[in-house]
């Protein structure tokens, strides 16, 4: 196993991998690919994200917050850096999204769309 080389091949391998996943985690995996940076990022890539011999690519979770609060990816804008702190929660089910009921999921989205100005 080794870290993805291009962000081609990490973003193609990352995709394979969040098909089959678990909602939360699939989700993370979009917001970084829709995203763009962090694929691209080599010390993203070299730090947390693993590769099989067929392709298929892997956030290490654990990995990528030891990372980020290592202060590895500081050279990143704040809004990059907002982004990646997101997708790591989101991957490793912090605010454990995946239990959450109907009322409280749209209770989620609603505040959180509200906070970003687009529920007014």
């Amino acid at each position: 196993m080794s870290a993805p080389t291009s962000t081609t091949s990490a973003v193609i391998g990352l995709r394979r991998w969040a098909r089959g996943h678990s909602p939360h985690v699939a989700a993370a995996v979009g917001l970084l690919i829709v995203h763009g940076t962090w694929p691209a990022r080599p010390e993203f890539r070299e730090a947390c994200v693993e590769r099989d011999r067929d392709g298929t690519c892997w956030i290490d979770w654990t990995a990528a917050r030891t990372a980020f609060d290592a202060g590895e990816f500081a050279k990143a804008s704040t809004s990059e850096i907002a982004v990646l702190d997101l997708a790591i929660t989101l991957g490793q089910d912090r605010f454990r999204f995946s239990r959450m009921g109907p009322a409280n999921a749209r209770a989620i989205t609603d505040t959180v769309a509200y906070a970003l100005g687009i529920l007014r």
